[in-house]
């Protein structure tokens, strides 16, 4: 599986991910750095990927349908140090299986998940 990790997301969670063997394509690096939203949506459809973002914009459903997609799973905004989101991130994983969320929005937090 592929899960493109958005530049707001700590590259933490990039390195916890690849270290899970996960295949890991990270905005944040050189070749894809600085994309606009719309570029990363396109890439995420292209790679028939998992997106992970802290941006907001990404749970507008009209304009980034999740059906499009793997699925999109937004860590909701909150007072997370690097370390919460990796360990919220890392938790998911272990806990659900992405298949059961295909194409749909996931907001996760420490209290939660919300499936959309």
């Amino acid at each position: 599986m592929k899960i493109v990790v958005d530049e707001s997301v700590s590259y933490g969670v990039v390195t916890c991910l690849k270290e899970s063997n996960f295949e890991v394509i990270a905005i944040a690096e050189a070749a894809t750095s600085g994309l606009k939203d719309q570029e990363v949506f396109e890439l995420v459809k292209k790679e028939k990927a998992v997106l992970i973002t802290r941006d907001h914009h990404f749970t507008n459903s009209l304009r980034y349908p999740p059906g499009e997609t793997k699925c999109i799973i937004f860590i909701r905004k909150g007072n997370l140090t690097s370390q919460q989101e990796i360990e919220l991130v890392k938790w998911f994983f272990d806990s659900y299986s992405i298949s059961d969320f295909e194409g749909r929005l996931l907001t996760i937090s420490r209290d939660h998940i919300k499936v959309r």
